[in-house]
């Protein structure tokens, strides 16, 4: 557990030990003091030190999920702590996780977290946090931050397996989409988050078409061996 921002911190599960290529799957705690707030985004299960720490804080009150494959331990946490889970409108037809409040999409939440829909890219359902105050942007699935295990050099942003995404046109539309919005640091649900300079990093991937004809090359290559 560790602190990125004024009102963001984050735990990591490491993964790729086996193969010497260790990459983070992340989860953050949003805490708007203020506000009364502690929402956890994509929780995965927690070490004794890191519930310490949460619970140090203040029990978690709201489950923020960005799609449906990262309920992770949201079930868990909710009965733990009586917290309500709060899903976008869209994700609710296929949550396998019980569900307490619906979002949509540019909804601003407790003044202070913007939520980002960005639709048909990997996941229907798929949806951002933005934290104004922090100028944070938080993703899922949407681009991966740095990981050994796929190539993806300290510093840069990627995606991985481009076969399961529905459209990389679209994919590269919803990325750019995301230019306009006001942040610093980009956090990932997997790969190390770039703490500054994310909205300049972000750009130049969206806009490397070398990039974008490489993903392409993959993606077809993939579906030719399926």
């Amino acid at each position: 557990m560790r602190r990125l921002g004024r009102h963001l911190y984050e735990w990591v599960e490491i993964h790729g030990l086996a193969r010497g290529l260790p990459y983070p799957w992340n989860s953050h705690l949003i805490h708007l003091e203020e506000a009364g707030v502690r929402a956890l985004v994509d929780p995965l299960p927690m070490s004794d030190e890191d519930l310490a720490v949460i619970e140090e804080i203040g029990a978690p009150t709201h489950i923020l999920i960005t799609n449906n494959y990262h309920e992770r331990s949201a079930e868990e946490f909710r009965a733990r702590w009586n917290c309500q889970t709060l899903l976008h409108e869209n994700q609710v037809g296929e949550a396998e996780c019980e569900v307490d409040g619906t979002l949509k999409s540019g909804q601003v939440l407790w003044g202070s977290v913007e939520v980002v829909r960005v639709p048909d890219v990997r996941f229907a359902e798929e949806v951002s946090f933005l934290l104004k105050e922090d100028r944070t942007l938080i993703v899922g699935d949407l681009v991966s931050g740095p990981r050994q295990d796929v190539g993806i050099p300290a510093g840069t942003v990627g995606i991985r397996a481009p076969e399961l995404y529905v459209d990389l046109t679209n994919a590269r539309a919803a990325l750019r989409s995301l230019l306009a919005l006001p942040f610093d640091r980009l956090c990932f649900a997997h790969g190390s988050p770039l703490d500054s300079g994310a909205k300049d990093v972000l750009t130049e991937f969206v806009n490397d078409d070398g990039t974008w004809l490489e993903l392409e090359g993959a993606r077809s290559a993939k579906q030719d061996r399926s």
